[in-house]
């Protein structure tokens, strides 16, 4: 089955591109991979930024590169961005810790376009509020599906470090909260029962370990 073929320009080389398939996989089939970063190629670790544009006025906008199809027209410009170093995080987190950590809380200034950029559809800019007001408990769950990529900090005019303050907020309550069973399983880790579970889990062929790996996962128990 042969699928129609687009022209898409990336970075100013013109690719002929089968329809349908994403623009990461456009580039590697023309030899161009070096264009765009890569990681997962699924979504999930933001490598891959792009900026796509079209002549005739469609929507553009930001995107990830291993998520977007081609479109005929389409002009791809590979939007790396830079990585920032995250903050540690603060047990029992307070709007007064994180403005500390992150003194550009208050820049926003509610143009939205942090909202518009993210790929994954996360209210930024009204998330960036929620923190501003200290609810925490909201915000986080807001950048549950956050991969890091950037484009929100990439996009804003004002520094505000959108999903560095997001991920900030996360890591802050997850290391507040109490985890007893946890707790109780790190005191016990010394008495070789994880070895004994990954010995359990890795030994003999392959459908032997698959079929071990079910039972572990629906019984929690080696038994």
């Amino acid at each position: 089955m042969e699928f129609p073929s687009v022209q898409i320009v990336v970075a100013g080389n013109i690719i002929q591109a089968r329809a349908g398939e994403t623009i990461v996989h456009a580039l590697w089939a023309a030899g161009l991979a070096r264009h765009v970063q890569t990681g997962c190629i699924g979504g999930v670790c933001g490598a891959c930024t792009v900026s796509v544009r079209f002549k005739d006025g469609r929507k553009g906008g930001t995107d990830l590169a291993c998520m977007r199809p081609v479109e005929d027209g389409m002009e791809v410009f590979p939007f790396a961005v830079d990585p920032v170093p995250s903050a540690p995080p603060a047990n029992e987190p307070t709007v007064e810790k994180l403005r500390a950590v992150y003194p550009t809380l208050d820049r926003c200034t509610k143009c939205g376009g942090c909202t518009v950029a993210c790929p994954m559809s996360i209210p930024v800019m009204d998330s960036v509020l929620r923190m501003q007001r200290g609810e925490f408990e909201a915000a986080a769950e807001d950048f549950t599906t956050c991969i890091h990529c950037g484009l929100c900090r990439a996009v804003c005019e004002d520094k505000v470090k959108p999903h560095n303050m997001g991920i900030w907020v996360r890591r802050s309550l997850g290391m507040s909260q109490d985890y007893p069973a946890l707790d109780q399983r790190l005191v016990s880790s010394g008495d070789g029962r994880a070895e004994s579970e990954w010995e359990y889990l890795l030994t003999g062929d392959e459908a032997e370990r698959l079929r071990r790996a079910k039972s572990f996962r629906e019984k929690g128990t080696l038994s």
